[in-house]
């Protein structure tokens, strides 16, 4: 689902490529759709790995 909304929203429309070359401080507001996915991928792989470490920890032994 991130992917889809991702990439829909860096395929700006002409009127909105227009509003950015109005106003060069809407270009803040564009997004790479490449570096959007390896973003949320690195969020999602560190979730993973925070979880399995909890998990490892609360079936060690003696915990």
């Amino acid at each position: 689902m991130v992917a889809g909304a991702a990439w829909t929203h860096s395929q700006p429309s002409a009127a909105m490529l227009a509003a950015y070359e109005a106003d060069p401080r809407l270009a803040a507001l564009r997004l790479d759709f490449t570096d959007v996915l390896r973003e949320m991928l690195a969020v999602v792989v560190a979730g993973l790995l925070a979880r399995a470490a909890r998990d490892d920890a609360a079936s060690a032994p003696g915990a």
